[in-house]
């Protein structure tokens, strides 16, 4: 969280050098409104990161049980930190950057310059440097979702929808039916459980994920009206 309030105060101060607000640029206005770009944005990739799990569960041949170790207090406390991780994300590569980066570069520049800037950063975060293939692959995945996510902000002038689309994702991919840590549902498979190829994990779990990014990027797309940041 000091790290989030630390990046809203420089963009603050760095605004108010040109005279400019800091709301406009996050786009606080209308908050009904935002709540509301906020709620669809979330509800869709909570939908869609539980059909995901879901169909997960179908072609490996296990089965979702609830966990009873996940207490309220750890589930609370995860909420905390994912939107913590998320809004901390939107900051830094929806924010100001990017509003700048829109100013100076125009629309499509600057939102394929934030996908990058996201897909790179996941380099750190993944550790996936010394891999190739693997560098590769995660560039191009999160590099999708961040041009979604950067269309977001660009077309409805406001971090509501991006961080809703962000934080629908990963809060149900981290603590509701996580994989790799304790979450609300874990994974208990059988004999006839499957190790999945890495071509059937891309069509069943990655192409889905990307597709839906694509058929959102599109959509914004077709939004009348290019970003103005006056």
């Amino acid at each position: 969280m000091v790290g989030n309030l630390f990046i809203l105060v420089v963009s603050w101060f760095l605004l108010r050098l040109e005279r400019k607000q800091l709301g406009p640029v996050l786009g606080v206005s209308n908050p009904m409104y935002r709540l509301f770009q906020f709620g669809m944005g979330f509800s869709s990739t909570a939908i869609l990161a539980i059909l995901t799990s879901l169909v997960f569960a179908l072609t490996a041949n296990f089965t979702w049980v609830p966990t009873g170790s996940a207490t309220l207090e750890y589930l609370l406390k995860g909420f905390y930190n994912v939107f913590n991780a998320v809004l901390f994300e939107e900051l830094i590569f929806r924010g100001y950057l990017l509003y700048k980066a829109l100013e100076y570069l125009g629309e499509r520049k600057a939102c394929f310059l934030s996908a990058g800037a996201f897909g790179v950063y996941h380099w750190f975060t993944f550790s996936t440097f010394g891999n190739p293939v693997l560098m590769g692959w995660v560039f191009f995945y999160t590099g999708v979702w961040g041009l979604m996510f950067a269309y977001a902000y660009t077309k409805t002038r406001s971090l509501a929808l991006p961080i809703g689309l962000h934080l629908g994702w990963n809060l149900v991919d981290q603590y509701i039916f996580s994989k790799t840590s304790l979450s609300l549902f874990e994974p208990v498979t059988t004999i006839h459980t499957r190790y999945l190829g890495t071509l059937e994990s891309m069509m069943f779990l990655n192409l889905p994920t990307i597709g839906f990014a694509v058929l959102v990027i599109l959509l914004l797309s077709k939004v009348q009206g290019r970003y103005s940041t006056r």
